[in-house]
């Protein structure tokens, strides 16, 4: 009997050692449908029949898991589990348990916080364009570094061009992505919310007439960790939500019209099926009071109606439609997200109104490109464009509770930061005269060439009274060492100057009225009427508007710049 048992004993741990000794998993797991309670993993295993559960745990060596249900891998071998019941706001670890066996591998580990239930503030990442073949991989790792809540790719996620009826091809893609050193480390990191665009769906130009479309959205059902797939037309749309911000994330490929077709109102980008529920997802977010709606939109919006455009300007008929559906059901906290570009860019509402007579300008954040060759697509964009590689966007919320969020867009590069900065702000639709709310933002100008540019949508039809002020040598009594000796502010709306000042007290009558102003704002009073400070103190009507902080005398210095709409 002892014999017996030391035999069995033996067989036990050869078992486990010899189940340890190579990853049951191909490329390796990922997570992503996060809310504040669930998420939910995929894999694909190395063969059919392999029985497989998600454990989850605070803990990073999965102490008191909570357990998913068991899994048995068939069909393309892919593997997807849900596990509920979890806190919001909340680190979790995860793990494979195949076999009966806990797995330890790299590439069956991972890691994701829930989303925060209601108010939170919060960080994404966002970006496009990027291959597992390209140089610059560091990137993924950059991304990685910012530990953001949710990784949004925005398309682009190989340049494999796959156009096939064969399943396997698809699935061949999304194993080399996911077994990408710096690829899979950022996808077990972080979760993602993913969209694909041309590339990475059925090669350049792509659309509903590819012969791979079927079998691309049948793959991208079964190897990604999605959000639950809209009824729209097959199309693989999807919505859901962080804390109080909506997002709703759009498929202009696989329904897409060919951009070569004549334009009329039956050409879509989107197609009939989830263009009807992409505006019924605006309402719906419009009437929950969510502060802000982010629209994942993979393709340029902004550019030139021209047929043949692989760009929103290639279907200007629905583009319009679709703007003037904004502008008629009073939408005006929309903020597109977008990549295919391979640049750095941001609009703040100046070129991307498509209302017919106007009325619905929207906020463009360009993120891009991961790896692929630097390159410009659309426009204009009323900051950059910065074409490059090792590029993404990071997206900062800040909700305090109140009918409003404050958010901070950074067009990062690898290696030197931030490239780019805006900072705005957007409210609820819980009145009749929606209209921007306060934002302010400390920067450094370095010299002479250099400015700090920020940007804001009056959306209310009445005109709205806006205080507007560049903070330099008073920011010394803040503490501030090296604050801007003469900031120079201008407003411009599109081209033309609006307004601009380099000294706010020019008279009795103005600091009279500035001080009075501010008050109303709650903002700090400037006690030195001789300090070169600058504010403005304006009436204006609908449309996007631009602020620019120089440096009068060319010497570098830091400005705080703040806009505020008084009551």
């Amino acid at each position: 009997m002892r014999k017996f048992a030391l035999l069995f004993l033996a067989w036990t741990l050869v078992s486990v050692a010899s189940a340890q000794t190579g990853s049951p998993v191909v490329g390796g797991v990922w997570s992503g449908n996060v809310t504040p309670t669930s998420v939910t993993v995929a894999a694909r295993m190395v063969t059919a029949g392999m029985r497989v559960r998600l454990l989850v745990s605070t803990n990073p060596s999965l102490a008191q898991p909570v357990y998913s249900s068991t899994v048995t891998s068939s069909g393309g071998n892919g593997v997807k589990f849900t596990v509920q019941g979890l806190q919001p706001d909340t680190d979790y670890h995860y793990g494979l348990e195949v076999g009966g066996v806990i797995r330890t591998d790299e590439n069956t580990r991972g890691r994701f916080t829930t989303f925060p239930l209601g108010r939170g503030s919060f960080k994404i990442a966002f970006a496009s364009c990027g291959d597992y073949r390209h140089g610059g991989q560091h990137v993924y790792d950059a991304i990685r570094a910012e530990q953001p809540l949710l990784f949004i790719n925005l398309g682009d996620m190989h340049y494999s061009d796959t156009n096939s009826t064969e399943p396997e091809d698809y699935r061949a893609n999304y194993d080399q992505v996911l077994g990408h050193r710096n690829q899979g480390a950022l996808y077990r990191a972080v979760p993602v919310a993913y969209m694909w665009d041309d590339h990475d769906y059925a090669g350049n130009d792509s659309d509903s007439t590819a012969l791979g479309r079927d079998t691309a959205r049948s793959v991208y059902r079964e190897r990604v960790p999605h959000y639950p797939i809209a009824s729209a037309g097959g199309a693989i749309a999807q919505a859901f939500t962080v804390g109080r911000v909506r997002v709703i994330m759009t498929d202009l490929r696989s329904a897409s019209s060919p951009v070569t077709q004549r334009e009329s109102p039956s050409k879509s980008r989107m197609g009939s099926a989830q263009k009807a529920w992409f505006k019924q997802e605006l309402i719906s977010a419009r009437d929950a009071g969510y502060p802000l709606v982010l629209w994942v939109n993979p393709d340029p919006w902004i550019a030139p109606a021209q047929v043949g455009s692989d760009t929103w300007g290639g279907h200007a008929t629905e583009r319009v439609e679709i703007a003037n559906f904004i502008r008629d059901n009073r939408i005006a906290n929309v903020v597109l997200l977008s990549g295919d570009m391979h640049g750095l860019a941001v609009d703040n509402g100046t070129n991307s109104d498509y209302a017919t007579g106007g009325g619905a300008p929207l906020t463009v954040l360009h993120g891009a490109a991961l790896t692929a060759e630097p390159s410009t697509k659309g426009g204009p964009y009323s900051g950059g464009v910065l074409p490059g590689r090792g590029q993404y966007g990071i997206l900062e919320v800040y909700d305090n509770g109140g009918p409003s969020v404050a958010c901070r867009f950074l067009g990062m590069r690898v290696g030197e930061g931030a490239k780019l900065t805006h900072i705005f702000s957007s409210s609820a639709q819980s009145s009749k005269e929606p209209a921007l709310v306060n934002i302010s933002t400390l920067a450094r100008v370095s010299g002479a060439d250099d400015a700090v540019v920020t940007g804001f949508v009056i959306s209310s039809a009445s005109a709205r009274q806006v205080l507007i002020r560049a903070i330099g040598p008073t920011l010394a009594a803040f503490g501030i060492a090296d604050a801007m000796k003469r900031p120079e502010l201008a407003v411009f709306n599109g081209e033309t100057l609006v307004a601009a000042n380099s000294a706010w007290a020019g008279d009795a009558n103005a600091e009279i009225l500035l001080t009075s102003a501010f008050d109303r704002a709650g903002a700090f009073r400037l006690i030195e009427s001789s300090s070169r400070d600058a504010a403005l103190l304006l009436n204006l009507s609908q449309g996007a508007y631009t602020v620019r902080v120089k440096s009068a005398d060319g010497t570098p210095g830091a400005t705080l710049l703040e806009v505020y709409d008084l009551p």
